[in-house]
């Protein structure tokens, strides 16, 4: 019973002696697992995505200069209605982000002309759309409230692709075959600029402007539908073999503003513009046949080539 009793006295002796001998071992009295302040500070991370509508207008301008048998011109007008999605990371910290991109047309109606071919109304069958991202820095003011602008680079993916019926080839020297003859058109492009933004209370204000240095162009040109080429003194119309392909280099520039309106803290409802312009050289590579006899394959240069998409833009956006 003694014995018992000195243990007993023992253990209750070292726990009242732990918590001292803890704090001695650590230096300083014991605090919780998780301090008060063991939170991270703000993050500095902020993300932003939405909807966008794009009401457009868009065209192809190219000439080709074909001494014998002669010259080829293509015209043509779109009007486009287009969806996109948009997303944006940014790092407040850095005054930096990385913005996205995609947009695909639902809609296309418009007309076209292939001289000396055919000319006719857009089909139901267009491609248009685009894809892109950006990386921007922004070190003039704060990208947390007030004024901030910088530079970007990015990449755009544009494909432009209004349906202008079917082409017309030759089988053996007879025009007997109709395939797809959208005027297609394929354009990878590096984009530089500058970007700002400014916020006054539940109003904001965007715009951007980038140069495209350099764009990679490919694709094909519509075809000759329903009738082939009839050139001025040829005797028989000039048909293509297969659809006629693109190549080429271009420089433009893309522009955009918008104006928001902040319902929320973290909504906002935006309305502007946005305009693309494009130009370069093109090489079109030309096989057909005339009077059922097969001509020598042309790789015409192009005497001038354009592309162009401008119009209005809403989107509804959120900031979390």
């Amino acid at each position: 019973m003694k014995r018992s009793l000195q243990g007993a006295v023992a253990i209750l002796a070292v726990g009242m002696a732990a918590p001292a001998l803890a704090a001695d071992y650590f230096g300083g009295d014991l605090r919780p697992a998780y301090p008060d302040t063991w939170q991270q500070p703000d993050d500095s991370i902020r993300f932003e995505y939405g909807v966008a509508y794009w009401y457009s207008w868009g065209g192809q301008n190219a000439g080709f200069g074909t001494p014998a048998p002669g010259p080829i011109d293509l015209s043509v007008r779109d009007q486009t209605h287009i969806g996109e999605l948009h997303g944006k990371i940014e790092d407040l910290a850095t005054q930096t982000y990385v913005a996205g991109r995609a947009g695909l047309g639902f809609h296309t109606s418009g007309t076209y002309d292939i001289s000396p071919a055919s000319s006719g109304n857009i089909g139901t069958g267009s491609r248009i759309g685009y894809a892109g991202a950006d990386f921007g820095w922004l070190p003039l003011g704060t990208m947390t409230d007030g004024f901030a602008a910088g530079a970007l680079i990015g990449y755009q993916y544009w494909k432009d692709a209004p349906d202008i019926g079917t082409g017309q080839y030759a089988v053996g020297g007879n025009p007997a075959t109709l395939g797809d003859a959208r005027d297609d058109l394929d354009i990878h492009a590096l984009r530089l600029g500058v970007k700002g933004m400014a916020e006054f209370g539940m109003f904001d204000i965007q715009a951007e402007a980038a140069w495209i240095p350099y764009a990679h162009v490919s694709g094909a040109l519509g075809g000759s539908a329903p009738d082939g080429f009839n050139f001025p003194g040829v005797g028989a119309p000039i048909y293509e073999n297969t659809q006629t392909t693109l190549s080429g280099r271009g420089q433009g520039v893309m522009l955009e503003a918008m104006a928001g309106f902040h319902p929320t803290e973290n909504l906002a409802l935006r309305v502007g513009g946005r305009a693309w312009y494009l130009e370069g050289n093109l090489d079109a590579v030309f096989n057909g046949t005339a009077g059922g006899a097969a001509l020598p394959t042309m790789t015409i240069p192009s005497t001038y080539a354009s592309l162009f998409r401008y119009g209005l833009r809403a989107e509804l956006t959120g900031k979390f």
